[in-house]
């Protein structure tokens, strides 16, 4: 008997983005609880990259894969050990969510949670893409 071990070709650098609306709501994802870390909490799009992306890259195919959406335009926004943040316009394309997630949500600014990483994390690019918006 022949034996094959697939090996996935992901690395251990991570990008997410912020889709901010123009009411400056948040998309966040649940995860699905038979997800290996971090099952039932709130996660912003994105992922793992392969070992040949780009940030941008990778960042756009995990947020495709996960939500069919297309992410234009990011904006790096902060690094925080190997996950790699950036914010981006959402566009009112419509959200298809993956079977790594069971729900979406637009979070309101108020509804963020400052001591919850991800949340904390929208909280900045919201206030960085207000700031880009009145200079």
């Amino acid at each position: 008997m022949i034996r094959i071990k697939i090996v996935s070709n992901d690395i251990d650098i991570v990008a997410k983005v912020v889709l901010i609306d123009q009411k400056d709501r948040v998309l966040m994802l649940k995860r699905s609880d038979y997800m290996e870390k971090f099952a039932g909490e709130w996660d912003l799009p994105g992922g793992h990259l392969k070992a040949d992306e780009s940030l941008v890259d990778g960042l756009a195919r995990e947020t495709k894969e996960e939500t069919q959406l297309d992410v234009r335009d990011p904006v790096f926004l902060v690094k925080m050990n190997n996950l790699h943040f950036f914010f981006a316009a959402y566009d009112s394309q419509e959200v298809k969510i993956s079977h790594e997630h069971t729900d979406y949500k637009f979070f309101e600014k108020s509804e963020l949670d400052s001591n919850e990483k991800f949340q904390k994390v929208a909280l900045m690019a919201i206030q960085e893409k207000n700031r880009w918006k009145s200079n």
